[in-house]
């Protein structure tokens, strides 16, 4: 069942409170609602957050492993590890289980998906040393946030590149379809820099 008008709100009011008071986009409210509606049998059934994390770590650190000689695989790797990404913390709202330590593990996990992604991008044909600068990129401006901002290089910004990249490899032979998306992703990082500095 899904929630009333009223828990909605309520549960839009304790996403912005984790978020430093960030109010969600509209586009960003129906993402939430959605994530809260696949979250809410998880979240009956007891589900650890901390094992959604888990797993979503598991499934992006192994999409690298299969990029190569199974891109596609790879892609389903990606945005299932995507999707545990935003699953965990709506299991955490809903069972009233956020904690410090979780948002710290979630962080932690987000950085290192993300240099697995970039990873991916590499095994699907970009140059190594572009993927490790888009990693390093987003690591930096990660710990570079000083206040509550949506920029053009958020996480959705790299699982786009990412899975653009597997679908290129799954297609073709040719380096340049993953070398552009890891050249946006570079870019969309440095202009996120600009916005978080301005």
């Amino acid at each position: 069942m899904g929630e009333s008008s009223d828990q909605r709100d309520d549960l839009i009011e304790a996403w912005s409170a984790l978020h430093h008071g960030l109010r969600p986009s509209p586009l960003v409210r129906r993402w939430l609602t959605l994530m809260w509606s696949l979250a809410r049998p998880l979240a009956e059934a007891r589900v650890p957050p901390a094992a959604i994390t888990a797993a979503g770590l598991l499934l992006a650190v192994d999409a690298p492993l299969l990029a190569a000689r199974l891109p596609l695989v790879a892609l389903v790797l990606v945005l299932a590890a995507a999707l545990c990404d935003g699953l965990d913390g709506a299991v955490a709202l809903l069972q009233a289980r956020t904690t410090r330590a979780g948002a710290v593990a979630d962080t932690i996990a987000d950085r290192i998906a993300d240099t697995a992604f970039a990873l991916v991008i590499w095994q699907a044909g970009a140059p190594l040393w572009l993927a490790l600068v888009a990693a390093a990129l987003s690591v930096g401006l990660e710990l570079a946030r000083r206040r509550p901002l949506i920029t053009v290089a958020e996480r959705p910004t790299r699982v786009i590149c990412t899975a653009l990249a597997c679908v290129s490899a799954a297609i073709s032979d040719a380096a340049w379809p993953p070398t552009v998306c890891a050249a946006v992703w570079v870019a969309a990082t440095l202009v996120a820099f600009v916005q978080i500095t301005s």
